[in-house]
């Protein structure tokens, strides 16, 4: 028999019976050594075990969020009772997952933009959402899941990841029985078996007179959390699913640019600042990149001479660069979009499309700045767009991401006018959260009156600078570990 049987059978003959944490302290094993052990006895009969189901729960932010503040679907059944409400007087979260889950359930019903609530939302307000109260009550009592176990309202809180549960089995009381007993004597009195063939044991034979214990590799082991969402994968894909939701398509584009797509095509000035090796990262192997639109070079030549009042040197706008901003996805799709319609291919207007990738600036590293970065930009291309319209799609889309309190201040970027800045709150400090505005017309290359473009490009680290998950950028690029768990990605 086993060292580890052994120990356990001897803790239990004395009182017979008990539990598995006080089998723990009498045998001395650890939690895997035991639990291999029990297994073993298990199977042979010389111990009976009683087992008990056990259960981890989490409540994500959102759910915690809900479980303060109300479901998105029953605020949108206080604010459609009586008379209904509009579509558009709906927020990012009520727009986005409110209205989805309040017609799957039956509590309203719309119709010509008008939302009015049934029956079933009129019992709904009265008395409460099933899965709302659970989540109440779970946010405040772990335990009352025993309540609520294999319920509807469980099920659809796991579905919509506002709770996470995992169940498992886990040992409650152990008894040895009389043929545990019995085994017990007989084996003190052999040797114990070789659980691992040492130096030792070779050397001296004394192997060849004793029994090699079996290993049994399906016996039960304590589960381990082996993988989960790193905090800022999370956020970026929070962010695809609000552009998603606001019926963006996602494009992508290089990361590596000639510096045409980066600054020239976006106006910037080819002795700006941000050109400077001391801003942005130039490659020397390729140091140039081939731009194939002659005709679109020429345009932007003349667009640049026009307005900065010098010469506009192709080989400049070759230079290969990391891109230091993903608007040069943007400005790719502005140019190829706009292009088609002047060619005559018919696009229902507005066209919505956005870009979330990885950026590199020679930065100085402080909380607020890395030299790797993501970015996420939007565009609207359409007729007759205003700053209203693109407050209106900023402030959405940030509801939808959790950040209610957003500032917009007159700002100049060469690729818009006019230019605003996006400012969130961090503390008692507004900071940056990127630029916006609308497009000019010497990218666009046609005049306002017939086609106009809407865009913007924030930082994706400063969403979480902002809701205060993290203290510095810095943070999401590191590797510990704890840090991780904290943060509940692993």
């Amino acid at each position: 028999m086993h060292r580890h049987e052994l120990s356990v059978l001897t803790a239990l003959k004395e009182k017979r019976r008990m539990s598995f944490g006080e089998l723990l302290k009498q045998s001395g094993l650890g939690k895997d050594e035991a639990v291999w052990a029990i297994s073993n006895l298990e199977k042979q009969k010389l111990v009976v075990v009683k087992r008990e189901g056990e259960y981890e729960l989490r409540i994500s932010k959102e759910g915690e969020d809900y479980a303060k503040n109300g479901l998105p679907e029953l605020a949108i059944l206080r604010k459609a009772s009586g008379k209904g409400a509009s579509m558009a007087d709906l927020s990012g979260k009520e727009d986005q997952i409110g209205i989805s889950w309040a017609k799957r359930k039956g509590l309203v019903e719309i119709e010509g933009g008008r939302i009015t609530v049934t029956e079933a939302g009129k019992r709904a307000s009265r008395e409460g959402i099933e899965s709302g109260t659970a989540l109440r009550e779970l946010h405040k009592d772990s335990t009352a899941y025993k309540k609520y176990r294999g319920s509807d309202a469980i099920k659809e809180l796991v579905q919509r990841k506002l709770v996470e549960i995992k169940e498992k089995e886990a040992l409650g009381e152990v008894e040895i029985t009389q043929q545990g007993i019995l085994t017990l004597a007989k084996d003190r009195q052999a040797e114990e078996s070789i659980e691992a063939l040492d130096r030792s044991a070779i050397k001296n034979r004394s192997w060849a007179k004793r029994r090699f214990q079996a290993y049994n590799v399906k016996a039960p082991v304590e589960a381990a959390v082996v993988a989960g969402r790193h905090p800022l994968r999370k956020t970026i894909d929070d962010i695809r699913q609000a552009y998603l939701g606001l019926g963006f398509t996602e494009v992508s584009g290089p990361i590596i640019e000639p510096a045409f797509w980066v600054f020239d095509y976006l106006f910037v000035p080819q002795d700006h600042p941000a050109r400077d090796v001391q801003d942005t990262f130039f490659l020397g192997r390729p140091s140039e990149l081939n731009i194939e639109d002659a005709q679109l070079v020429d345009r932007i030549k003349k667009e640049h001479e026009a307005a900065w009042h010098g010469e506009w040197s192709k080989q400049v706008a070759m230079r290969a660069v990391a891109r230091t901003h993903t608007t040069s996805v943007s400005g790719r799709y502005i140019n190829k979009v706009i292009g088609e319609i002047n060619a005559g291919k018919k696009y229902e207007l507005p066209v919505k499309l956005f870009t979330i990738g990885r950026n590199l600036r020679n930065e100085t590293i402080d909380p607020k700045h890395t030299t790797d970065f993501y970015q996420h930009d939007g565009i609207i291309i359409g007729k007759d767009l205003t700053l209203a319209n693109l407050f209106d799609v900023l402030t959405k889309l940030y509801k939808g991401l959790g950040i209610g309190n957003l500032r917009f201040k007159p700002m100049y970027y060469p690729f818009v006018e006019p230019g605003v800045q996006l400012l969130g709150k961090h503390g008692d400090e507004w900071i940056e959260l990127g630029g916006a505005g609308v497009i000019r017309k010497e990218i666009t290359g046609i005049e306002r009156r017939r086609i106009n473009v809407l865009a913007w490009g924030p930082g994706v680290e400063r969403i979480l600078l902002v809701k205060k998950e993290i203290d510095s950028i810095a943070d999401l690029y590191g590797s510990s570990v704890g840090w991780l768990r904290k943060m509940g990605g692993v």
